[in-house]
């Protein structure tokens, strides 16, 4: 089992300012939180023991003072190894193995790694502690984290974690999911899995999916994964709002008691994603049809104009429709602060309009207002599906039929309660494929389909010179 321990180290100093002969003071607070995750909890004698610390700076400028993080072994282990943050140094003393990683800034995170080896059964405790100095003010904060050494032979196993996030852009305040998988790749099987997830400062936890047993301290997430047989995964996805546009960094560790892990390289894993505000242009949204009701998907129908009323080009535009109460976008793209939005994907010339179709599921019409609509200029986001080899299966579409509007009906097989997405080209080869958002639910053993054009594809049908089209069912 893996245990991360989670401080808060309240940091001052003070920093002398001399201008103009005159001298000024002032005081700089600093708020550490830092997290020690050994690769075991429990090793046979001679065996390897890697410890993961990280240490955050979630408020204040560290970048003059000393910070250092100390690691206190006892006789019974022998240091191997050590890797310090980028430009800092280590030292061993008496098995006192001390790591100076300066001063970083706000926001800051290092990750050191420390491997030491047992010599004698019983127990190891590494004593961390982290420390703040100035010529004022000195401050600590520090953990016991104690691995059980024995001589009896654990069960082998290889666990191993990774995280995914989205490869599209994410502006402040979307909703995003992201996936923290484990595995098991074993032989045997792993009891008692644990998974450390730590959560990036500036962000909304709204959901996990599945939801197991978790204990929750501030932004660390310790999840009880229970026994994971051999060849075997599991995947979490956890849906987040970031509040700001920083670039969030992901972290996790994954282990389990009584095993030996054959392969510890990848029992830590890491991601970023950086997140952005909208791109600078002046869109306006406009209602520009009543709604109908139309009888071949059973939702409501209303079209909406979008213009470039600025002085260049947009490279995509995103509308987002508000207020919505009992009334649901069907044909949403994505959520930000609550609200849906749909994306129109390709360029929008100055003076251009172009227009999109909502759609809703409601049980009568309602009043959308222009005032619902707010257009925003953002990047073209990433809709390039996933390979043909990974994808399993690559349905038949039974039929493609050209609707008296204009439209292409498709249809094809599918399993009731499944997700499939729809797949589109303009050449055969799938060359320059796109995914045709957002993804549809089968509520039967044949489900239909109709390309309408924007903003669930790039044209029209009748616009492209052709249009071919997959589809795929999602995991």
């Amino acid at each position: 089992m893996k245990f991360s321990f989670k401080f808060r180290l309240l940091a001052a100093f003070v920093a002398l300012l001399i201008f103009a002969g005159a001298d000024a003071q002032a005081q700089v607070g600093g708020y550490f939180e830092f997290s020690v995750v050994p690769s075991a909890n429990s090793l046979l004698v001679s065996n390897s023991l890697t410890y993961t610390i990280t240490v955050t700076n979630l408020v204040g400028d560290l970048t003059r003072v000393y910070t250092l993080v100390s690691n206190t072994l006892p006789a019974t282990a022998r240091y191997v190894s050590a890797v310090p943050n980028l430009g800092g140094a280590v030292t061993n003393f008496n098995n006192v193995i001390v790591f100076n990683i300066g001063g970083f800034a706000l926001g800051g995170i290092v990750r050191l790694s420390l491997t030491v080896q047992p010599t004698a059964a019983g127990s190891i405790t590494n004593q961390v502690v982290v420390s703040v100095a100035s010529t004022i003010v000195t401050n600590t904060a520090s953990t016991n984290v104690v691995t059980l050494v024995t001589n009896i032979p654990p069960v082998l196993a290889d666990l191993g974690v990774a995280i995914s996030v989205p490869s599209t852009a994410i502006i402040t305040n979307d909703w995003f999911t992201y996936r923290v998988s484990v595995t098991n790749a074993g032989p045997a099987a792993a009891p008692g899995v644990v998974l450390t997830n730590t959560l990036p400062p500036g962000i909304i936890l709204l959901g996990v999916s599945p939801v197991p047993p978790a204990t929750v301290a501030s932004n660390i997430m310790i999840f009880n994964l229970g026994t994971m047989n051999g060849g075997t995964s599991t995947n979490l996805q956890l849906t987040i709002q970031p509040t700001n546009n920083v670039v969030l960094n992901f972290f996790a560790a994954v282990g389990a008691p009584g095993i030996l892990d054959t392969n510890l390289a990848n029992n830590t894993a890491s991601n970023s994603l950086a997140v952005i505000n909208y791109l600078a242009g002046i869109l306006n949204a406009s209602v520009t049809s009543p709604q109908t009701y139309n009888p071949q998907n059973g939702l409501v129908e209303q079209t909406i104009a979008v213009s470039n009323a600025g002085p260049a080009s947009v490279t995509a535009a995103r509308v987002l429709v508000t207020g919505l109460t009992n009334q649901q976008l069907y044909n949403v793209a994505g959520t930000n602060s609550g609200n849906p939005f749909v994306v129109y994907i390709s360029q929008l010339d100055p003076n251009q309009t172009v227009t999109l179709l909502l759609q809703f599921f409601a049980t009568n019409y309602f009043t959308l207002a222009d005032a619902q609509l707010q257009a925003f200029a953002v990047p073209v986001p990433a809709l390039s599906p996933p390979p043909v080899a990974s994808v399993n299966p690559n349905l038949v579409i039974s039929r493609i039929v050209p609707l008296a509007n204009g439209d292409l009906l498709i249809e094809f097989p599918s399993t009731p309660g499944k997700t499939y997405t729809v797949v589109y080209s303009d050449n055969l080869s799938f060359s320059n494929a796109l995914i045709a958002p957002p993804s549809i639910v089968a509520g039967a053993n044949r489900k239909q389909w109709v390309d309408y054009g924007p903003p669930t594809t790039r044209s029209l049908p009748s616009a492209a010179p052709a249009r071919f089209y997959r589809v795929i069912q999602n995991p």
